[in-house]
C-alpha cells in the first residue's frame, strides 16, 4: 500500500474518532476558553486538532490526485510533482482554516445566551465558560429544559465545571452560591 493511502486512511480514521468523541462525549472537554470574538491564532493552528485538519486536506488531495488519469507512474509507483505537493499544502491550509471557523461558528451557536424568563430562583447550573470580569456562561436547568445563560458573580476566578445555584434580579442572573 502506498504511503499516501496509509496517510489518508490513518488521518481520516483519527478525524472520525475525534468527531465521534466530540459529538457523543463532548462534555469531557470543559477547558474551553472562548469569548466568541477571538480570531484565528497560531496556537489553534499548531494544536493536535489543527494538525489533523491540515492532514485531512493534504492527504485527501494526494489520495485523489493519485487516482486520476494524468498522474505520472514510474515502475508502478505514483510520482507526485512539486506542484502536487504545493497544491496539497494549500488545500490542507484551507481545510484547517475552514474547519476552525466551522467549529467556532458551531460553538458560538451552541453558546448563545437566552433571556432568563424560564429561570427560577435557586436553579442549579454548571459553569461552562468563564467570560471574565465576573461573568460566566452557565448551563442552567430550567423547567423548560437546559439553557445557557450569562450569570454574574463577585469574583472572576471560578473554574468551568463548577456547580452553582442561580438567582435572578430582573433580567440579570446572578450566582447566589457555589454548589456542594
Amino acid at each position: 500500500m502506498a504511503w499516501y493511502t496509509i496517510l489518508f486512511i490513518t488521518v481520516m480514521s483519527l478525524f472520525i474518532i475525534k468527531l465521534a468523541i466530540s459529538l457523543f462525549a463532548g462534555d469531557i472537554d470543559i477547558d474551553i476558553d472562548f469569548d466568541g470574538d477571538s480570531d484565528f491564532d497560531t496556537s489553534s493552528a499548531f494544536s493536535f486538532k489543527g494538525l489533523i485538519h491540515f492532514l485531512v486536506g493534504f492527504s485527501s488531495y494526494l489520495f485523489a490526485r493519485a487516482h486520476t488519469d494524468t498522474v505520472n507512474i514510474v515502475d508502478g509507483n505514483v510520482q507526485f510533482s512539486f506542484g502536487d505537493f504545493v497544491w496539497a499544502i494549500i488545500i490542507g491550509i484551507i481545510t484547517m482554516v475552514a474547519l476552525f471557523y466551522a467549529y467556532k461558528l458551531a460553538l458560538k451557536a451552541n453558546n448563545s445566551t437566552k433571556d432568563p424568563e424560564d429561570l427560577i430562583d435557586n436553579s442549579k447550573g454548571k459553569i461552562y465558560i468563564n467570560l471574565g470580569n465576573g461573568s460566566y456562561s452557565v448551563q442552567a436547568h430550567t423547567p423548560a429544559g437546559t439553557t445557557n445563560v450569562t450569570a454574574f458573580y463577585t469574583s472572576d476566578d471560578l473554574e468551568p465545571g463548577t456547580e452553582v445555584i442561580l438567582g435572578k434580579n430582573g433580567n440579570k442572573v446572578y450566582i447566589t452560591e457555589l454548589g456542594k
